[in-house]
């Protein structure tokens, strides 16, 4: 009997980690010795003792540079003065060694005629609820995380897919390059491709998908690449070096080195002498005055047209996007063109924007037909 009397109260003091006389707190972590970027899962039990009362809990860890933290479930189990929570975090510890779990904890105190009280007031009239809160400082949980192997840049499960749509192309003709992550771990967003001399590229940040549950994360990065030059050149290899903390294998993720050839363009190919424009000496800018010229002549014709006339005219009303790709398709030049997508200010046109710059500033010379096609689809 001794025997089974010290096995109860120490199963007692396994299960009911710290107790405070009204309210007994319970603490399970999945794993102590995770690796860095490891998921670690932590399930919080506070149940109150004291029912004599009624109390509230308001918990949640603190912010830490040592470590991330996911809320991914709570289950609030509330009977007459009998509150219960069940907390369960998502936790990813950034450093080796040492790191602290540390916790809120606010326990709020009030009483049956307090509660009538604040709900007697219709929603016009909401009473606030008079109540003691009470700052409850809990003991923190220590992880002794290890350290991941030398080079490691994910960690968790992963496949990295991608496409290319071709090998050959004309002169300062974009290829597209798109590459997806895919894979269960927690991985910031992250460039694949640098910047090189040899070509020139264009992109925007790369689109980022992240589900936490009580499973884990589920990741999921795409990136879009355009990536043009006047000369071959060459895509250098990428290599993600990965770990799998479950089976503490490491493994590489990988894209092959591409060799892209380049067509030279000769200025007779292409559409019209508007698509190359001089670059030692700047033209007068003809469209500016046209548009300058259209708009006193719509105005003096609106101002001298008969009244009558124009209560029998039938009002067509253009969207938006009509008018737009109107003002696309009457651009004659890449500097007209390039005026239109800044005074629009939207992201779809950032690539067109950085290949008029390019041929309006620089030594670029892309068709206007190719950049009115390719890239300025209204979406």
């Amino acid at each position: 009997m001794p025997k089974f009397k010290t096995l109860f109260l120490l199963f007692l003091m396994l299960r009911i980690l710290h107790a405070q006389d009204d309210v007994a707190y319970s603490f399970h972590l999945s794993n102590s010795t995770p690796y860095v970027g490891e998921a670690v899962f932590l399930d919080v039990n506070i149940s109150q003792l004291d029912h004599s009362k009624v109390m509230l809990f308001n918990f949640t860890l603190k912010n830490s540079e040592d470590y991330s933290f996911h809320q991914v479930g709570l289950e609030e189990r509330e009977k007459y003065h009998d509150l219960r929570h069940e907390y369960s975090y998502l936790i990813y510890p950034k450093k080796s060694g040492e790191v602290k779990l540390e916790f809120e904890m606010i326990k709020s105190l009030t009483d049956d005629d307090k509660v009538t009280y604040s709900i007697s007031g219709d929603r016009d009239s909401v009473k606030r609820l008079e109540k003691e809160d009470i700052e409850v400082n809990l003991k923190p949980m220590m992880l002794n995380v290890k350290a991941l192997p030398k080079g490691v840049d994910l960690v968790g499960n992963f496949k990295l897919t991608h496409t290319l749509d071709r090998q050959e192309t004309d002169a300062f003709d974009p290829i597209n390059l798109k590459v997806e992550l895919k894979g269960r771990g927690d991985v910031p967003p992250f460039e694949l491709l640098k910047e090189s001399k040899s070509y020139r590229l264009f992109h925007q940040a790369p689109n980022v998908k992240r589900f936490y549950t009580k499973e884990g994360t589920t990741t999921d990065i795409k990136w879009e690449y355009a990536i043009s030059a006047k000369d071959n050149f060459t895509l250098p290899t990428i290599e993600l070096k990965a770990f799998n903390p479950k089976n503490k294998k490491l493994y590489t993720l990988k894209i092959p080195e591409y060799n892209i050839k380049v067509n030279s363009v000769k200025k007779e190919s292409l559409l019209d002498d508007e698509d190359v424009p001089p670059t030692s000496s700047k033209p007068i800018d003809w469209a500016w005055w046209r548009w300058l010229f259209s708009y006193i002549f719509v105005f003096m014709a609106g101002f001298l047209m008969p009244r009558d006339l124009l209560k029998h005219q039938k009002i067509i009303v253009k969207s938006k996007e009509d008018i737009f790709k109107e003002k696309i398709k009457s651009a004659k030049t890449h500097k007209a063109l390039l005026e239109i997508l800044l005074l629009e200010n939207d992201t779809q046109f950032t690539k067109a924007i950085s290949i008029l710059e390019e041929v309006v500033y620089g030594k670029g010379n892309v068709s206007l037909g190719k950049i009115k096609e390719n890239y300025c689809k209204v979406k």
